[in-house]
């Protein structure tokens, strides 16, 4: 009887400290996680000047543990460039598909994080001029590189945050696009930011 309650006891015991766990816990960086957000970025290409635009973005992603996640992230953004070779309605498409090292304490809720991802890129000017001249094509850069940054989530609660995101990445336009014709031997260095503020949840 005595052995009986003491099991009880213990058993009593780990389940009142699994549960007192369970509630503090402030953030989760495992399983399926998705996000949304607004996009700042700028774009570099050769010597040129630096040109902004505004846009936004989507994210899909596995936390295998409480450290490593692998993703998938889009980002959209258009320009305003009045001052290009070129000139018409410029936007520019970012691809990503990496992998993200959460520092992370789930009795914590904020979560800092640095990332690496192959990125194809492509950038197209629609409605273009050159010297005034409107051009029938649209005309399209597009290239890869690679892309480093980190960031921070400000977690609401266990599964959903605030995230704050900044990017860089550096690669090659190799290819042009006119329309039918495509010329795929081009060696334009770029360089990319990218800031994003937007939601991270954790179903």
């Amino acid at each position: 009887m005595r052995r009986a309650l003491s099991l009880t006891l213990s058993v009593l015991l780990l389940s009142a400290v699994a549960a007192r766990s369970a509630d503090a816990q402030s953030s989760t960086t495992r399983g399926f996680n998705a996000g949304i957000h607004f996009t700042g970025s700028s774009l570099v290409v050769e010597d040129s000047d630096r040109h902004n635009a505004g846009g936004g973005g989507l994210w899909l992603g596995y936390g295998f543990n409480r450290t490593v996640e692998l993703f998938v992230q889009a980002d959209g953004t258009k320009f305003d460039v009045n001052d290009a070779a070129v000139t018409g309605d410029w936007t520019m498409g970012h691809a990503d598909l990496g992998v993200r090292f959460h520092f992370a304490n789930s009795l914590r809720s904020w979560v800092p994080y640095l990332q690496v991802a192959a990125t194809a890129r492509a950038v197209e000017v629609q409605n273009g001029e050159v010297n005034d001249v409107a051009q029938s094509d649209n005309v399209s850069l597009v290239g890869g590189g690679i892309t480093l940054g980190g960031g921070i989530v400000f977690y609401f609660n266990q599964s959903l945050g605030v995230d704050l995101q900044l990017l860089w990445t550096g690669g090659t336009f190799t290819t042009i696009e006119a329309g039918s014709v495509s010329f795929n031997d081009l060696d334009l260095d770029a360089q990319s930011t990218r800031f994003n503020v937007g939601l991270s949840w954790w179903p």
